[in-house]
């Protein structure tokens, strides 16, 4: 089993103060937060915010993913939706799985906002599949999900 929420903030903020601050990918209007985390059965799951991405993370409770190859997509339920995960297995931070949300986030003019979006997402993942007309056990692509949370954040401007 890996690390808990606050260890994971560390570890990346680490990252960004020790390596990588001052690279073109980098938005300093952000900075390295863990929204709305939860229990999702034995594992925790949210949003990780950094200055150069922003992924919904699964900390696993259990060492279920542990032996899964680097890399490799695992199928997550939430009540939402059904999404693919990738596999990451690090020497600080052990297993852990993540799901991209934005691959960069230079356009994103300040920390509320990109607060705002992943706690949409997290909303809108949780939120069952009765209660938006979806068929259940049906995995759910990034696009789909980003157009939703369009949807909904342009109904909110």
């Amino acid at each position: 089993m890996g690390v808990g929420v606050p260890q994971l903030v560390d570890y990346y903020g680490k990252v960004y103060r020790d390596r990588i601050h001052d690279l073109p990918i980098i938005n300093s209007k952000l900075e390295v937060e863990a929204v709305g985390f939860r229990k999702l059965d034995e594992h925790e799951f949210g949003v990780l915010i950094t200055p150069w991405f922003m992924n919904l993370v699964l900390l696993p409770g259990t060492d279920r993913w542990q032996d899964r190859t680097q890399g490799t997509a695992v199928g997550i339920d939430l009540p939402g939706a059904k999404l693919d995960f990738t596999v990451a297995h690090d020497d600080k931070l052990g297993t852990i799985l993540t799901a991209a949300l934005f691959g960069t986030v230079t356009s994103f003019p300040g920390q509320a906002m990109a607060r705002d979006v992943a706690r949409e997402t997290l909303r809108l993942l949780f939120t069952s599949t009765k209660d938006v007309g979806r068929g259940s056990g049906r995995t759910m692509s990034r696009r789909e999900l980003l157009k939703q949370l369009g949807g909904v954040l342009g109904d909110q401007q």
